[in-house]
């Protein structure tokens, strides 16, 4: 795998923990409408979420684009999850993956398979692991970080009107998420430090974004996230700090990620497959 593909990888699997955990409002009104949500979220057992990722890469004269979509459906009790994901790079190839997630006995446990086939497990070390995933966490971000949003008119949303707000989340929200996924941990195969790593959660920038909460329900019904300054940002002091040859052009051309949630409170039991269960031991 050369280089940029290396990177192109490594920028999806940071999306998606970081952008997964920074799902989730402010400015004087708008902050009301999102404490209300958040409060709604708390309620609910299980849901769905679509999610779409759209990220373009470059180094000189070579570019990736990448187009990934995913299916997650999430139980809190039990707790558990399953993802379907599809990535497309075009001439680098593309993936279908299938994940599953659970507590089993005092374990918490992820499964993976790329063919249907052959499936690979990882025991966690606790529960965290798996909260990145939790949408109902993850309103505390709009609300702790959100920055001048403003109510930008209804539209449908799976087919009900929806009020759109949108706005900006602050590079200080944006960095203690980046932090609590350990979402650029994932750059210490490139040589960076433990010191190195926590520089690259300062400074990145505001990350604009819009959120749609349902009229009726008052729910959280879908969110935008234009993470391509963000990114940009991480993987510049990235490849300044890592002791590996990495392209110094490197460049997130652009990285933007929609997701959907249906489903509240009405996600069918998950049942891991035994065939998961028994898959080799590894870190994914």
């Amino acid at each position: 795998m050369n280089i940029l593909k290396k990177l192109t990888a490594l920028g999806l699997t940071v999306v998606i923990t970081a952008g997964l955990a920074a799902c989730g409002g402010g400015g004087s009104s708008a902050k009301d409408v999102m404490k209300t949500a958040q409060d709604k979220l708390k309620d609910v057992k299980s849901l769905s979420y679509d999610m779409v990722m759209d990220m373009d890469f470059s180094a000189g004269e070579q570019t990736i684009e990448s187009d990934t979509t995913a299916k997650i459906d999430y139980t809190t009790d039990p707790l558990a999850m399953k993802i379907n994901m599809a990535m497309d790079m075009g001439a680098q190839g593309s993936a279908d993956i299938t994940m599953y997630a659970e507590k089993l006995d005092d374990k918490y446990m992820m499964y993976m398979t790329m063919d249907g086939v052959n499936w690979a497990k990882q025991t966690l070390g606790d529960a965290s692991e798996l909260e990145q995933y939790n949408a109902q966490n993850s309103m505390e971000l709009y609300l702790n970080g959100i920055e001048n949003f403003k109510e930008a008119g209804t539209e449908k949303v799976n087919g009900s009107d929806a009020t759109r707000y949108d706005g900006v989340i602050s590079q200080d929200a944006i960095g203690d998420v980046m932090a609590s996924s350990g979402a650029a941990d994932k750059f210490t195969q490139y040589g960076l430090t433990e010191t190195q790593i926590g520089e690259l959660y300062k400074d990145l920038g505001d990350l604009p974004a819009s959120v749609w909460i349902d009229n009726e329900s008052s729910l959280p019904v879908k969110y935008e996230m234009d993470m391509t300054g963000v990114m940009q940002q991480m993987f510049t002091k990235a490849v300044e700090s890592s002791n590996q040859n990495l392209p110094s052009d490197f460049k997130v051309d652009k990285m933007f990620i929609t997701m959907t949630l249906t489903n509240f409170n009405n996600v069918d039991k998950i049942t891991v497959p035994d065939a998961a269960r028994n898959g080799q031991e590894a870190a994914f």
